[in-house]
């Protein structure tokens, strides 16, 4: 009995210096959910901004620790996107003729310069080809 106590000791001794998880990553992980992909505009993915801008939806994503989530939190910043027909959430063209043209657009909330370098690629299949959600 004695051996079995002096061989589950460094067991024990293990598993008390194993870093625990931080209430604060489980809260977060939670309260954000999965991190939403978010795409640079380019005209082959999502049309020419002069006569498409009509059909894309503008939304909000709140940028954290370098993600895109669809949730608020204490510390993230609420940049205005826009989601296409397909689901997929891009930044607006930078394009200066653009400010402005889109009365529902949130220009308050428009991307900085920084926003653009955390975008992923667009894939530029083309519109209206039934590209699937990232």
């Amino acid at each position: 009995m004695r051996i079995l106590m002096l061989a589950a000791l460094p067991l024990v001794a293990a598993l008390a210096l194993t870093p625990a998880t931080s209430p604060a990553q489980v809260t977060i992980s939670l309260h954000l959910g999965k991190p939403i992909v978010v795409h640079s505009y380019t005209q082959e993915s999502y049309g020419d901004w002069q006569t498409s801008y009509r059909t894309w939806t503008p939304s909000t994503m709140y940028y954290y620790e370098g993600k895109w989530y669809s949730k608020q939190v204490k510390g993230s910043r609420a940049v205005a996107l826009y989601r296409s027909r397909e689901g997929q959430y891009f930044l607006p063209p930078r394009d200066e003729k653009w400010k402005d043209k889109d009365k529902r657009y949130n220009y308050k909330r428009r991307p900085s310069d920084d926003d653009y370098n955390h975008t992923e690629p667009s894939e530029g299949r083309g519109r209206g080809r039934g590209r699937g959600r990232p």
